[in-house]
């Protein structure tokens, strides 16, 4: 198996274990989930959860070491703009009218970080 196939299924593990753990936590605090993993031309929404009459489109950022950068720090204004080109594929897709916002989760050596309705 080449180098970079090896990596990406490498990242795809580490992604979907950052993405499990921030799915207990969510619904540990009420949301319900909807959907993961939403793919479009435009790129990925990590998690789609409600709470309420919102539907929260998460971002889901990890690093395991505490001398790393805060993984917040990743998501930029390019990152939002493509989120937001996906999140109304998915509405339409899906027929949704329910309010929505988009949301960053952060772990960082197993602490999290959850801001609600981030913008650009």
């Amino acid at each position: 198996m080449p180098i970079n196939e090896r990596r990406t299924i490498n990242t795809r593990k580490i992604g979907n274990h950052y993405e499990d753990l921030a799915l207990k936590y969510l619904c540990e605090r009420g949301f319900v989930f909807i959907d993961r993993n939403f793919y479009s031309q435009y790129g990925e929404i990590d998690l789609i959860m409600q709470k309420e009459e919102t539907l929260h489109f998460i971002e889901i950022k990890g690093t395991s070491s505490i001398k790393s950068p805060n993984p917040l720090l990743k998501i930029t204004t390019a990152k939002l703009e493509k989120m937001t080109k996906t999140i109304h594929i998915f509405l339409e897709k899906r027929k949704y009218y329910y309010n929505f916002c988009i949301d960053a989760l952060a772990i960082q050596d197993n602490n999290i970080t959850f801001i609600e309705n981030i913008t650009i």
